[in-house]
């Protein structure tokens, strides 16, 4: 390689480069969108979801309608309306959660408005439960 070759290679690699550090990132896929709205229980991510309509799903690892539940929801991200964040909570570890909204069995599921407050509860269901519990 001569030193001319060098000198066109190099100044061809460092335009390449300022080029791709002032690209704006790639939009994540839909499924990685969809994928925020499925989330596993947290205090700080509920509390960042303020404004959007919030789903406690209280989930057990042992309970079969727990898990069919889950897979369904996870078959069906795209689906999650995107002004609706459902978290998948842990029945057996968050005993304060279930106390504050009266849950007593797994697979039940909260609404709760931007400060808390349970807007509705039910039992059971699969994600086209969750939406028009939801949309009522």
């Amino acid at each position: 390689m001569t030193h001319r070759t060098a000198t066109v290679l190099a100044a061809v690699l460092l335009t390449a480069a300022a080029g791709a550090s002032t690209a704006t990132p790639a939009q994540p896929a839909t499924a990685d969108r969809a994928t925020v709205r499925y989330l596993p229980y947290t205090k700080a991510a509920y509390d960042a979801a303020r404004g959007k309509k919030r789903v406690l799903f209280f989930h057990a690892t042992w309970c079969t309608n727990c898990k069919a539940a889950d897979a369904d929801i996870l078959g069906k991200l795209a689906e999650i309306p995107e002004d609706v964040v459902i978290f998948k909570t842990d029945y057996d570890k968050e005993v304060a959660l279930k106390k504050q909204y009266g849950i007593i069995s797994q697979h039940s599921f909260v609404l709760t408005d931007s400060s808390g407050k349970a807007l509705k509860k039910w039992a059971g269901g699969k994600l086209s439960t969750i939406i028009s519990k939801t949309r009522d």
